[in-house]
């Protein structure tokens, strides 16, 4: 009976569009019994296809539908492709852009406190507020390092974790 069965399902995984599996399952049950097997059998076939083209099924069926429609079809995934692409470099090079900006002015900013420190501690013997000064601006520089570091590293756990799913 085992065998019996293994090679109904054998037969239903290869039959091709012509031949369904249902017609495959109720050609190997006995004719006394195919009506109660057709009212409990409920088959279920389900395709999936992931990308940014239509299965080579798909597009085949495509063009016997229009002829030269696969072709069209490759065609237009190729131009999204590079559109695409080209919205990254120029977004990543937005992003180098902004981030050189973003130190450039940092460092301006922190050599203004340092030299505003020195002016306190040098010219107006208010030493004690140039060390507070210049205490909070390195606190604050190294505060920004390590909480840069922290977002940039925790970017990229989100970034992994969206592509393995």
């Amino acid at each position: 009976m085992e065998e019996a069965i293994k090679e109904v399902v054998a037969k239903t995984e290869d039959c091709n569009d012509n031949e369904s599996p249902l017609k495959v399952i109720l050609d190997a049950v006995p004719e006394d019994r195919k009506e109660e097997v057709r009212e409990a059998l409920m088959i279920i076939r389900e395709e999936m296809y992931s990308g940014p083209i239509p299965s080579p099924e798909a597009l085949e069926h495509y063009e016997k539908i229009q002829p030269g429609a696969a072709d069209r079809i490759l065609k237009m995934a190729e131009k999204q492709q590079e559109h695409r692409m080209a919205l990254e470099t120029k977004a990543i090079g937005g992003q180098v852009d902004q981030s050189k900006r973003g130190q450039i002015f940092g460092f301006i900013l922190v050599f203004v406190f340092v030299a505003i420190a020195v002016f306190f501690a040098k010219h107006l013997e208010m030493k004690e507020f140039a060390a507070i000064l210049l205490g909070v601006t390195m606190v604050s520089v190294v505060a920004l390092f390590v909480t840069g570091k922290w977002v940039i590293k925790k970017d990229l756990a989100n970034k992994s974790k969206d592509q393995e799913q």
